[in-house]
């Protein structure tokens, strides 16, 4: 006889797929220290994702700020093979909403009430202007089209993508040295350098003295 599951078995499976979004009700636990911002990576708007909804890489539709993985991975950093979430009593929203037996309200969740980078940042913030700038020469809210596309782009249109990704990490090296920040805070003010997130599509990266260069795949 099969019993039906109704209780989490804290097995960890969910937590090695992945740290969850945040959202409003998280707000506090950030803000007071209890999740330290340099546990968190922003996916930008645009970024293309695994929607587990619609079974397919596809963009987000909004800025989404995660816990961040560990060991190269999407797993949870909170998340220890012996102890399980370490951070269990101030675990975010989605951790107690989800029922791997039902994933009704979690799913209704799903890029509704995120918390942005601006909602957690003090508005006086110096970063914010450095944010809303690197927005700006560096945007990422094409990369749906690129993933339709990328074999018809044009030569003009690799050349821009190519100046996309200089001037990206042109902005990055400057500040992290201006702001003395560390990779992990990186990962929260700007997200992902534009390189690794086209990385999926089959375009690399490479250096030469000349400077860095896209390697464009099949």
């Amino acid at each position: 006889m099969t019993t039906e599951q109704t209780t989490c078995k804290q097995c960890g499976t969910c937590c090695k797929q992945g740290g969850p979004a945040l959202h409003s009700q998280d707000l506090d636990l950030i803000r007071s220290g209890r999740i330290p911002v340099s546990s968190l990576i922003t996916i930008r708007k645009g970024e293309l994702v695994h929607n587990p909804l619609a079974k397919r890489i596809q963009p987000v539709s909004v800025e989404l700020v995660k816990l961040v993985g560990k060991k190269r991975q999407w797993e949870c950093c909170f998340y220890d093979d012996t102890q399980g979430c370490t951070v269990y009593k101030d675990r975010p929203y989605a951790c107690r909403v989800l029922k791997c037996w039902d994933i009704g309200e979690i799913s209704a969740l799903m890029e509704k009430d995120t918390l942005s980078r601006f909602d957690i940042l003090d508005k006086d913030d110096p970063l914010i202007t450095l944010i809303r700038e690197h927005e700006r020469i560096c945007p990422c809210d094409d990369l749906g089209y690129l993933q339709s596309h990328l074999s018809h782009l044009s030569g003009e249109q690799k050349n821009e993508l190519e100046r996309r990704v200089q001037s990206d990490l042109k902005f990055r090296a400057r500040v992290t040295v201006d702001f003395q920040l560390k990779v992990s805070e990186e990962l929260f003010y700007f997200g992902r350098p534009l390189f690794q997130l086209l990385q999926p599509l089959g375009v690399n990266l490479t250096e030469s003295s000349s400077g860095f260069r896209l390697i464009w795949g099949k």
